[in-house]
Formats: structure tokens, C-alpha cells, sequence
């Protein structure tokens, strides 16, 4: 019964916690804590984000694209909780028409490694960096993982880019 903006809160709370959920879920099926697996932890944010917050009927949908690399159990937290944030931000603000894609990718680059994510929806209408809770959050995680942020945006979509040290990634 509440009004709209409880019920978005609402929603992007429950999508965060989900992501944590997400994480412990992969980390049980490694051995003994070990690394996880970022392709089916980026598959599984990408699954929970759309199941918590769009549905199975929705015309915008989240996929993941990674490399088989694995990430130290100590930094999954915080890049499921970028991603999550970040594909929650696209999924309010991206799609005006209510139809597109998301996408969540993990990949080296540069002898560092990247989180990206990515939609193919209206753009940044203007510099939305800092302005909310999720935003101070993205921020937060990314200093702590010693990375940085990057956008790009266009009329064809917006890409934010979280470049990470190698040191994230788990012995091969």
C-alpha cells in the first residue's frame, strides 16, 4: 500500500540484498571458501537483479559476460554490490520506453581487470555521479578495491567501467 518511492526503495533494498545472498550462494558451492567464480556470480547478480526487480515478463533484461577468472572470497562482496547497484541504476533510469538490455561483464584489460556495466538505454541526461545513496555506495566499494570509475555515455547507452588491480584476482 505504500507509494510509489517506498516501493522503489523497497525493491532496490531487497535487489542488494539479494546480491549479498547471491555471493554467499557461490562461495558454498566453492570449496572451502575458496575463489569464486566470476562468471556465475556475474550470472547470478544478473538473475537476481532481474527476478527482485523486473520480473519474468519485463522487456529489459540483464545478462553477463566474463572471463574464467576467479576473484579472493574478501572482494566479492563488494564487486556484487557494484554491479548490483549500478544494473539497479540503469534498470530506473535507462530505460524511459521501458525496453532494453543490461549487461554485466568482467574481463581483463590493460594489466588490470574490469567490471563493466553497461546498457544500450536513453543515456545520461546530465553528470549523475555522487547524487544518491547507491552512487555514495559504487564509490565507496570501488576506493576500497583500489580502483576507479569511469562513464561513458551516449544517446545509445551508458557504460560504467570499474578498472581493478590485478591483485583482486585469485591464483590461477
Amino acid at each position: 500500500r505504500a507509494g510509489e518511492p517506498c516501493v522503489l526503495g523497497y525493491q532496490a533494498m531487497q535487489a542488494r540484498i539479494s546480491a549479498v545472498a547471491q555471493l554467499y550462494d557461490v562461495i558454498a558451492q566453492s570449496s572451502s571458501l575458496g575463489p569464486v567464480p566470476m562468471p556465475s556470480y556475474l550470472e547470478g547478480i544478473s538473475a537476481s537483479v532481474q527476478f527482485s526487480l523486473l520480473g519474468q515478463s519485463s522487456d529489459i533484461t540483464v545478462t553477463s559476460a566474463a572471463e574464467p577468472l576467479s576473484i579472493l572470497p574478501d572482494h566479492a562482496v563488494a564487486i556484487g554490490l557494484i554491479a548490483n547497484e549500478l544494473a539497479t541504476n540503469a534498470i530506473k533510469h535507462a530505460f524511459p520506453k521501458g525496453k532494453g538490455e543490461i549487461n554485466l561483464g568482467f574481463h581483463r584489460r590493460d594489466g588490470e581487470v574490469t567490471l563493466t556495466v553497461s546498457d544500450n538505454g536513453s543515456g545520461l541526461a546530465l553528470k549523475v555521479e555522487g547524487s544518491g545513496l547507491g552512487s555514495r555506495f559504487v564509490e565507496a566499494f570501488v576506493k576500497q578495491l583500489g580502483g576507479t570509475l569511469a562513464t561513458a555515455s551516449s544517446p545509445k547507452g551508458t557504460t560504467f567501467t570499474v578498472r581493478l588491480p590485478t591483485s583482486i584476482l585469485a591464483a590461477a
